[in-house]
């Protein structure tokens, strides 16, 4: 991945340059000779060499004019631990070849490297892919980028830069089994809701007629059998009630850096806890207050989840808002009767006094602490898990490794391709990545 430079050409035209300069000086030179010293001698290598020159430039002229280039992205949506792939196309539509094409590409994705050389016959098009395994979340651009050719002798070089860029947004993945259970939270009081609900939840409380358009999963397959007519469930609204998912993203608490720092596990931790939260239904909700302050009203269904992902993916652990601060900001979003869980690797004890107001404004609140002797640091979380127990809140201590990487859980999911078969179906295969 080449530095991206202060200054781009803003339109997509080519630009040639002269690539060596000491055959302009011997064409100078035997240019003057030739005057001074009439003979033939000189003559032939004035002829010869600015025959070069002719050629060269109309060499890169052509190229400048007829060879052209794009990329497209595969596949928009990735989370860390995917395969990022690009297809390159560079069309050569002059009756020259290009006999090598360098493609220079200002990417910042960390650890994607698209730069190659590639050679186009005339009048044909190369077609390659190029991939990478995402590192790290956040929001990067692909592109701008450019293509680099030359004539045989070296002496032009066309530069053809191509300034669009493609915003992607690189997710945190989500863990398959955490050792951390979802708060209740309360959303009414009592045991049921009497309301139905529009969405399938764990609660079926009747059946009614099937109607067109209901999901064929509903259908009651007993009762419908029994009746000789199709039945669905009808459901309950889920007693339990909402989550928000807070986030310390202070950075004066922040341990380590990259995939083993405090901050990547928080991101991967909520991540995992808010796609639990959406596949039971829950309404979910996120706050971080880093630099750029990520809050996400809590929500229901797969929407809700991309939303949070995205957050997360944008979240950063530069914040100066303290967990205590945090806390009182997020009393007035929840509502009474709704669960916080608090992810922080804080040692420090000056938040729980407003971790407790919460709990009297209705809000049950859930710690998950991070070790924090675990990820370097000289004391120990384990004195601040005893006291937030003693209060009477629910606390789990998480150590560094123990739910893995963003990477390392990618490495056991794996991730899809598409294949075609003998017989020209396309299939769908999961590939584990390589260690």
């Amino acid at each position: 991945m080449d530095e991206r430079p202060s200054t781009l050409p803003t339109s997509d035209k080519a630009i040639i340059k002269l690539r060596l300069r000491l055959p302009v000086l011997a064409f100078a030179f035997l240019l003057a000779t030739a005057f001074l010293i009439p003979n033939q001698v000189w003559t032939t290598l004035l002829i010869g060499l600015g025959g070069l020159f002719v050629v060269g430039y109309v060499w890169v002229r052509q190229l400048a004019i007829y060879l052209h280039g794009s990329r497209k992205l595969r596949f928009g949506w990735v989370a860390v631990g995917d395969r990022l792939e690009e297809q390159f196309e560079l069309i050569n539509y002059s009756s020259i070849p290009a006999l090598w094409v360098e493609v220079i590409d200002y990417t910042n994705i960390p650890g994607y490297k698209t730069a190659v050389v590639r050679s186009v016959p005339a009048n044909q098009t190369d077609r390659w892919r190029e991939t990478a395994v995402c590192q790290q979340r956040g929001m990067f651009s692909l592109g701008p980028w450019a293509i680099r050719s030359s004539d045989p002798f070296g002496l032009f070089q066309m530069t053809r830069f191509f300034t669009q860029t493609e915003e992607i947004i690189i997710h945190p993945p989500v863990h398959g089994q955490l050792p951390i259970p979802l708060p209740t939270g309360d959303s009414s009081g009592q045991a049921r809701v009497r309301q139905r609900s529009w969405q399938a939840t764990i609660n079926a409380a009747a059946v009614r007629d099937y109607q067109q358009g209901d999901p064929l999963r509903w259908i009651h397959w007993p009762i419908s059998a029994h009746r000789d007519s199709l039945f669905v469930r009808e459901f309950d609204q889920d007693a339990t009630g909402d989550i928000w998912i807070l986030l310390d993203c202070e950075a004066g608490v922040q341990l380590g850096s990259g995939a083993q720092g405090t901050i990547e596990q928080a991101v991967l931790l909520a991540a995992s806890l808010a796609a639990r939260a959406v596949q039971q239904n829950r309404a979910v909700g996120l706050a971080g207050y880093g630099r750029s302050p990520q809050i996400v009203h809590t929500g229901r269904g797969q929407g809700q989840q991309w939303r949070i992902l995205r957050a997360l993916a944008l979240l950063d652990a530069e914040g100066s808002t303290s967990l205590q601060t945090a806390l009182f900001d997020l009393g007035r979003m929840a509502k009474r009767g709704t669960a916080v869980i608090v992810i922080t690797p804080s040692g420090a004890a000056d938040w729980l006094p407003e971790l407790v107001r919460l709990v009297q404004r209705g809000v049950q609140s859930n710690v998950v602490l991070l070790e924090r002797h675990s990820f370097g640091d000289e004391a120990s979380s384990s004195g601040l898990g005893t006291a937030v127990r003693q209060l009477g809140f629910p606390c789990q201590v998480i150590r560094q490794g123990e739910v893995g990487t963003p990477l390392e859980e990618q490495q056991r999911r794996g991730f899809w391709e598409f294949r075609v078969s003998g017989t020209g179906k396309v299939v769908a295969v999961k590939t584990p990545l390589a260690r």
